[in-house]
């Protein structure tokens, strides 16, 4: 039976509309999935605890830092070169199972306190996961040391008398000192960190 001319038309619009569906289909799905990465990046802020202060230029600090990287939740230890544009030298690196919600020091400085699903695990300074009692933990924030913050001026003032400015849209999160003489400092925001040399007077 012959098509006619008003049944081809359908026919093509039919197809029209369906190829429309498809493809507006892949559109939404690709949207929705770079917009879930997008939150899971938004959720996971850094997490900063300093295991060694530096004493001068030529003794280096060392830090435990936890990051979202490449959809994997990475906890590294670095030492940071003073001498070397605060370079970061990576120590040891895990990945952990899950985004923790707190770090914390322990009592003797031999390792660190990694909070997950409400459940505290202990990491020593190579960061092998060990058996440890919870008594030496150290109850800690997510700064050592106090500090105060403008919106406006995106300016961090430290003890009254020292400043750093960030990036216009930056917030500190955590603020510490890498060095004895308060020269050296990690500042630490929702999206990334940030070392600050600035004189101690």
């Amino acid at each position: 039976m012959k098509e006619s001319l008003k049944e081809k038309r359908i026919r093509l619009v039919l197809i029209g509309f369906f190829i429309f569906l498809v493809i507006c289909g892949f559109l939404y799905r690709f949207e929705i999935g770079e917009n879930q990465d997008l939150v899971k990046d938004k959720d996971h802020s850094p997490l900063a605890l300093v295991l060694k202060k530096s004493e001068d230029m030529n003794d280096n600090p060392v830090i435990v830092l936890y990051e979202y990287r490449n959809s994997k939740h990475i906890l590294a230890a670095y030492e940071i070169e003073r001498t070397n544009r605060y370079k970061f030298n990576t120590l040891h690196v895990i990945e952990l199972e899950e985004a923790p919600e707190q770090i914390s020091p322990d009592r003797t400085n031999e390792g660190i306190w990694v909070k997950a699903n409400k459940k505290w695990t202990y990491y020593s300074q190579s960061l092998h996961e060990e058996e440890r009692t919870p008594k030496y933990r150290i109850t800690n924030s997510s700064s050592d040391s106090p500090y105060s913050f403008d919106d406006k001026t995106a300016i961090l003032t430290i003890n009254s008398d020292q400043s750093i400015v960030l990036e216009k849209g930056e917030k500190p999160t955590g603020l510490f000192s890498l060095s004895y003489d308060g020269s050296v400092w990690l500042v630490v925001t929702k999206r990334n960190i940030k070392i600050a040399a600035i004189d101690p007077k």
